[in-house]
């Protein structure tokens, strides 16, 4: 009987163990979207054992939590976090959809997100990854009297901005460029760049050169809009005159015909 019970006792940390290990959590694994794009992060219980009860389950960033759901299955969300989100619970998964990815300053390129299982049969947590692609939704040019400026809006991550006339770069010239940069709602970058260089009609091409993967995101042509409405208005204006000086001769021989007519009458 004492070898009995020993073994028995021996064998309890075993059978916990084994317990434990049959509910499990799976996640969508690492995301890479363009900026703006709805993203669907899932989290799963699984394997699920029999008499499961899920007690709590979340979704979380950093210290930041985006929604939660209680032993009843009702979804409850965070008041300090701005809903351009919203989840989803069934059949045991929480949802977190993110209706556009945006980037988020304090963690950079990659951002980590947590799904954290309270239940009756232990407690667990996952992680998983949203990665954003290089990206800058609109740039615009101009060209004024004291040179050419160019302004990107939405662009993640940072950039550097290269200004090129032809095939000659002249950032990296003696002309002097200006550039600055503002953080915008929802971390986004306004990049804004120009060039001391007055009377020259271009063209101009700004380019932004992304800071992760050194490749050219967005880029813009600046040409003198002057110049093309001087010559969009000569031509427009030449057709008339040629037109009118063209009548000129054809008059003047119905007027020699008529005389002669009279003449010899």
């Amino acid at each position: 009987m004492e070898f009995t019970a020993l073994h028995v006792l021996w064998l309890l940390p075993i059978f916990t163990l084994t317990t434990q290990e049959l509910v499990g959590l799976s996640v969508s694994p690492q995301i890479t979207t363009d900026c703006g794009k709805q993203v669907t992060l899932q989290c799963k219980v699984s394997p699920s054992p029999t008499g499961l009860s899920i007690k709590h389950m979340e979704w979380s960033h950093s210290k930041t939590s985006f929604c939660s759901v209680n032993s009843e299955g009702n979804i409850s969300y965070n008041s300090n976090t701005v809903r351009d989100f919203h989840c989803e619970f069934e059949e045991e998964q929480l949802s977190l959809i993110f209706h556009k990815v945006q980037p988020q300053q304090e963690s950079g390129n990659s951002q980590r997100y947590r799904c954290k299982l309270h239940s009756n049969k232990g407690a667990l947590h996952k992680y998983t990854t949203v990665e954003l692609e290089d990206c800058a939704r609109m740039v615009q040019g101009d060209l004024t009297s004291d040179g050419p400026s160019c302004t990107f809006d939405g662009v993640h991550p940072d950039g550097d901005v290269h200004w090129f006339q032809g095939s000659h770069n002249l950032s990296a010239g003696s002309i002097k460029q200006n550039t600055t940069k503002s953080v915008e709602k929802g971390g986004w970058l306004t990049i804004h760049s120009d060039l001391e260089r007055k009377g020259s009609d271009g063209p101009y091409n700004c380019s932004l050169m992304s800071s992760k993967s050194g490749r050219y995101v967005a880029s813009a042509l600046i040409q003198s809009t002057q110049v093309w409405r001087m010559d969009t208005t000569r031509s427009h204006s030449q057709s008339p005159n040629n037109g009118v000086g063209s009548l000129g001769p054809m008059r003047m021989l119905l007027c020699i015909s008529v005389l002669l007519a009279v003449a010899l009458k």
